[in-house]
């Protein structure tokens, strides 16, 4: 049962990402946990203030999905406060605990043992991650708070334009909107069919696993009340068994998504066909990772748009890894070939999605990334104007609609790089000018 706020002597759960940077989805372990503690009649709780005691709580668990998430203060003055005891109270884990160790003995027997904690805890007697169903309301109060903040904020915006109240029409607006953020949260069923992946890519958390392995059923995890469903698998087209459980989905009706992208290297004409008869919500999600992939790439892209051809589709494209303070050799080459990835999926009329390891930040011209990202990520900007334009846009904008006669932030930023590699600006200015319109072609992938 959940408890009001601040409930003595109940089970409390704390998702670092929301409270530190905010989060689009709910923690899958939370809401497992909450789902746990639902059917066992045991008082729980969302924490989602940063000024709390956790004293007044039997048990609190913790989870971090990234690394670069702060602690809550109130995690850490209660590890102070009780240096020797606070395991006994605080259970915390998490792929933010881990993900960056370098030395790869230590990440694996880390996550080993983040894996297993929860079966182990005495606490969760015949606890199962995978086959317990979770309790997908304990961010209603969270999300309720956050829906009234926004309404009162645009409502005293709209008093102040207008003169007048908002209608009653306009809140609901108003709050209708900032609900469409929290969709993730209110309208999906999340869990994993599969576990595991064959790739070992260094720079992802499932690099020491050598297979996939079966994990939940669809019953686990799908409530019924919840109109669509995300699935975390991590390589779901690799697995021996995919025909079988991707017919499950089908039949099962509800719209879904594989969130974390599929496994584009092996698609054929059978996967292909499966995919496109499928109630599928939302972009097809697949990545584009290494250069080195492109050949095999574009060939398998040609069967997925000769099957697909009007289907929007996506690409995470990885970039940032291993970047060090003064490599500049390394980050060019990094965005050369980013860019060059890029190019050949406009030329597939796909989209991009920029996804930025944490080591972008040790060079000084890191920014770079940032708002490549900030123009790829947005189809809006990516399929109506270059990069180059994208960074003018910026200048102007700036220059309309504020006093400031700086030179805007994503402009400093390319004029620093093309300072830096003026000896190679040749080379990708022309990337740096290529437009989605221009570049897509569709004779490749017609016959």
């Amino acid at each position: 049962m959940m408890k009001k706020r601040g409930a003595s002597k109940c089970i409390g759960l704390v998702d670092a990402d929301l409270l530190d940077n905010g989060t689009r989805h709910p923690n899958l372990v939370l809401l497992t946990l909450a789902g746990y503690f639902r059917d066992h009649g045991i008082p729980y709780e969302l924490i989602i203030d940063n000024e709390v005691n956790l004293e007044c709580y039997q048990r609190v668990y913790l989870s971090r999905v990234f690394a670069f998430t702060k602690l809550p203060k109130f995690v850490t003055d209660f590890q102070t406060k009780h240096p020797k005891t606070w395991r006994n109270k605080l259970q915390m884990g998490g792929t933010g605990f881990y993900a960056t160790e370098e030395d790869r003995e230590k990440f694996d027997e880390m996550r080993r043992k983040d894996m297993v904690q929860l079966a182990m805890d005495p606490f969760l007697p015949g606890f199962s991650m995978a086959h317990q169903m979770p309790d997908y309301n304990i961010y209603i109060p969270y999300i309720e708070r956050e829906i009234e903040k926004k309404v009162n904020i645009e409502s005293a915006k709209l008093k102040r334009k207008n003169g007048i109240a908002p209608t009653a029409q306009e809140i609901d607006a108003i709050a209708l909107k900032c609900r469409k953020k929290y969709k993730d949260y209110l309208d999906y069923s999340i869990g994993f069919l599969t576990r595991g992946c064959i790739r070992q890519c260094s720079f992802c958390v499932n690099k020491g696993e050598r297979s996939i392995l079966p994990y939940s059923n669809l019953n686990d995890f799908v409530d019924d009340s919840r109109p669509f469903i995300y699935l975390w698998d991590d390589n779901f087209l690799c697995y021996k068994n995919w025909k079988v459980l991707l017919q499950q989905l089908i039949d099962k009706g509800k719209p879904f998504q594989f969130r974390q992208g599929l496994d584009e290297r092996v698609l054929d004409d059978e996967r292909v066909e499966m995919l496109c008869r499928a109630p599928y919500h939302g972009d097809f999600i697949f990545a584009f990772d290494q250069w080195k992939d492109r050949e095999l790439i574009k060939r398998k892209l040609k069967i997925w748009k000769r099957h697909c051809p009007t289907k929007t589709t996506k690409f995470y494209l990885f970039c940032g890894y291993e970047l060090v303070a003064d490599d500049d050799e390394k980050l060019f080459t990094d965005v050369y070939y980013l860019f060059c990835r890029i190019q050949i999926l406009m030329s597939f009329g796909c989209l991009s999605y920029v996804m930025r390891h944490a080591d972008y930040t040790n060079h000084r011209l890191g920014n770079i990334y940032t708002q490549v990202a900030r123009w790829c990520n947005q189809p809006q900007f990516y399929k109506k104007m270059s990069f180059e334009e994208f960074v003018f846009r910026n200048q102007s904008y700036q220059e309309e609609h504020s006093a400031s006669t700086k030179i805007c932030k994503t402009l400093a930023t390319y004029q620093d790089f093309k300072k830096t590699f003026a000896d190679k600006w040749k080379l990708i200015e022309p990337l740096f000018k290529m437009k989605y319109e221009s570049t897509i072609n569709p004779s490749n992938w017609k016959e």
